[in-house]
């Protein structure tokens, strides 16, 4: 049988052994259309990646470390965060809770507003009361009345571990809240502008502190996956129900960060969006070298019996073939940027740094380490170089059988 009209699985095995060596047959043109490919996906899931990754830290920073994926709150209590807006305890409850299969954490709070004296001066800040035991942090976990400090916070008032603290504020429903501390060390979240307003001290202190005996402000839950806190937050209420209490989640008590997030997100996507338009002109500009300088190949095999079927197939193949090389080493160069960024992260320096700052963010950039980022883009890049292929397809099918030319 001729090597030009075999059945259809021979067919696709000769089709596929063609198209596997003409990879090599111009080498040149082989290599910018790899490297087209990589360099496109690398600087994708680079960009992407960071971009999530800030996200992710803005998050963790903020959410993570401070207000908790989800809040269990009485109806008055956000957004003023007033003290006389207090849950009775209920340790029935928050053990059922944290017996849920889905929930990480749950960690009862008594949170105010004093104001902080120190060695050199005072300042105003919210005094936090914690569970060290829940929280798992390394803080509040001390003698009684030993109070963790926010760096930016030890610095105006002056003071270093062993030194003391005196608070002055408005306790439960109206009493006088008053108190003498001793600094036991600092408290870090990665937020240099919370850090100069934000005190811990454990939960028994700041009960005793705010007169809220047997109360607490709120409870802040962190489910097992961050990603999925959303539906944790919608079940719970229904599975655990608290007699007044409101069940809110950060997107909630904070849109301004949900809705700058989501922004910047949809302007990422534009930019990824442009870069795509610009690669996609790229692969198709050496899909056209390549149906161009062949048509006196496609025509030469046409006329000798080669099936324009078999023929198309082989250069599909062979763009198929370029693309996946390509995907695979972009997506192996960008992974490895992503742990090498992930161990040492990108650190802004100069003014760009000081802006950052001042916006209450730490200056680094970590990236995400989300595989399915590599994934999306790869096979986003993958499919664009495939759908470009479909150039030197359409030649093959449209080459004359006699070439002139």
């Amino acid at each position: 049988m001729s090597a030009f009209h075999q059945p259809p699985q021979a067919a696709a095995r000769l089709a596929l052994r063609l198209a596997w060596r003409n990879l090599g047959r111009n080498r040149r043109r082989s290599a910018i259309s790899v490297a087209a490919v990589a360099f496109a996906l690398f600087f994708a899931v680079v960009m992407r990646s960071l971009q999530l990754g800030v996200y992710g830290h803005m998050i963790e920073t903020l959410v993570g470390n401070v207000l908790g994926y989800t809040e269990v709150a009485a109806e008055g209590y956000w957004p003023l965060q007033s003290l006389d807006a207090a849950l009775p305890e209920n340790p029935e409850w928050l053990a059922a809770v944290e017996a849920d299969d889905q929930v990480g954490k749950a960690a009862p709070r008594v949170s105010g507003f004093a104001w902080l004296s120190g060695a050199k001066g005072g300042s105003a800040a919210q005094l936090v009361g914690i569970d060290a035991a829940r929280e798992k942090r390394g803080v509040g976990d001390g003698p009684p009345g030993s109070i963790w400090l926010g760096p930016g916070l030890a610095r105006q008032l002056g003071v270093t571990v062993g030194d003391s603290v005196v608070g002055l504020g408005q306790g439960y429903q109206g009493s006088f809240a008053n108190g003498g501390f001793v600094v036991a060390g600092e408290v870090t979240v990665g937020n240099p502008d919370l850090e100069k307003r934000l005190a811990v001290i454990s939960l028994l202190d700041a009960q005793q502190f705010y007169g809220a005996y047997g109360l607490w402000t709120s409870v802040v839950l962190s489910p097992d996956e961050p990603t999925n806190h959303r539906a944790v937050a919608a079940r719970l209420p229904q599975d655990h129900p608290l007699e007044g209490a409101v069940w809110r989640t950060w997107e909630e008590r904070m849109p301004e960060l949900d809705q700058a997030i989501r922004a910047d997100s949809t302007g990422g996507l534009v930019v990824l969006s442009v870069l795509y338009v610009v690669i996609g002109f790229g692969l198709l500009g050496t899909m056209l070298m390549l149906a161009e300088e062949r048509k006196r190949e496609f025509s030469m095999q046409i006329a000798l019996g080669v099936s324009r079927r078999l023929l198309a197939a082989t250069v599909f193949l062979e763009a198929t073939f370029l693309a996946a090389l390509g995907a695979l080493i972009g997506g192996g160069a960008g992974r490895l940027a992503m742990e090498i960024m992930h161990v040492y992260p990108l650190r802004l320096r100069g003014e760009l740094a000081e802006a950052i700052v001042r916006q209450g963010w730490a200056p680094i950039l970590p990236p995400s380490m989300d595989p399915s980022i590599v994934v999306t883009h790869a096979l986003l890049i993958w499919l664009l170089a495939v759908l470009v292929a479909l150039w030197p397809v359409r030649a093959v099918f449209n080459a004359p059988t006699v070439f002139r030319g």
